[in-house]
């Protein structure tokens, strides 16, 4: 029994240490045109919340749009890539909603939301938008560059805008983290760093920014400073299931699969239909040799990705790993 479990552990981790890099990386354009709506209401009324800014991030952080809801409280974001994105509601004096969407197995979905009021004494808390001293030229740029990505998929044409944005005013947070995030979906990391470091001179406290540039050390195989970025980034933002997940995979590479293991388990609690994250939580128990346990987060993945690029080969260690099983307990 031992050499089956030894053999399908081998299966298994070869997955992730073959898969890491595509995991960051955006997922190929679905053929067929892809979409976020839904409708924003005040909680205590259940009326429409008209002209409240809704904001869509891709899983790196980087801003795909944001747009204002309209009379009857309703948005749209369309010709979407698929791949999974965070969505974020933001009205002044009521509590952030945010949405993690997956359009990695769907080609649309709908956000029905509801507005709290923030208690008095809580603190707003920024979730980073667009800076009010941007001068109209640099906006302009990265509003076309905007257009590029969601409308066009057009990355080239992104960056064109972005640097253009960026050299009419370079303290323009928005535009340096887009581009650093547009690079790094193109895994182009060497110049992804600059922009990124730029942003994080810019605002040193963003969240999703620190999350990024731990991303950006993992994929470099700078894991020390991935950790750092990460576990400041989460002093910021604890929910952040991104952010949990970048750091499980940091543990991982170190081996620690005790860290590896919790920051895993909090990234299904806060996103569970995030298929890679089961994958990697099935990889923490099965080298901990918690068979039955590995093989459910395995099963798990299949559920929510059965057609993905790593089925094939989670299939076998499933199959595996039940024979394994099935005889011990005949043993």
């Amino acid at each position: 029994m031992k050499s089956l479990f030894h053999s399908a552990m081998l299966v298994s981790l070869i997955l992730l240490s073959s898969g890491t890099d595509a995991l960051a990386q955006r997922t190929p354009i679905h053929p067929v045109s892809l979409e976020i709506h839904g409708q924003v209401r005040y909680a205590d009324s259940k009326t429409p919340a008209a002209n409240v800014i809704v904001r869509l991030e891709s899983f790196s952080g980087g801003m795909i749009g944001q747009i204002l809801t309209d009379r009857q409280g309703k948005f749209l974001f369309s010709g979407l890539a698929s791949t999974q994105y965070i969505l974020t509601i933001h009205a002044p004096g009521y509590l952030d909603v945010q949405n993690s969407i997956d359009l990695l197995t769907a080609t649309s979905d709908y956000v029905n939301a509801y507005l709290t009021r923030q208690p008095e004494r809580q603190v707003s808390r920024s979730v980073g938008y667009l800076d009010a001293n941007v001068p109209g030229p640099a906006r302009k740029e990265f509003e076309k560059a905007q257009a590029a990505l969601t409308e066009r998929h057009n990355s080239e044409e992104a960056i064109r805008h972005l640097e253009a944005a960026i050299t009419t005013y370079p303290k323009f947070f928005e535009a340096q983290l887009t581009l650093g995030t547009v690079y790094m979906d193109a895994a182009q990391w060497e110049k992804a760093e600059q922009p990124l470091r730029k942003a994080l001179e810019i605002n040193p406290k963003h969240a999703k920014a620190l999350f990024v540039f731990g991303e950006l050390n993992l994929q470099q195989n700078r894991l020390a400073a991935a950790e750092k970025a990460l576990v400041e980034g989460l002093r910021l933002d604890n929910r952040s299931w991104q952010g949990h997940f970048t750091l499980g995979r940091v543990y991982w590479q170190t081996g620690n699969l005790p860290k590896a293991g919790r920051h895993v388990a909090l990234t299904i609690q806060l996103n569970p239909s995030l298929a890679s994250a089961h994958l990697l939580g099935g990889n923490i128990l099965l080298r901990a040799n918690k068979y039955e346990d590995a093989l459910a987060e395995f099963e798990e993945y299949l559920r929510l990705d059965p057609k993905g690029s790593y089925a094939s080969s989670v299939r076998q260690t499933v199959n595996s790993l039940r024979s394994s099983i099935k005889a011990s307990k005949k043993a």
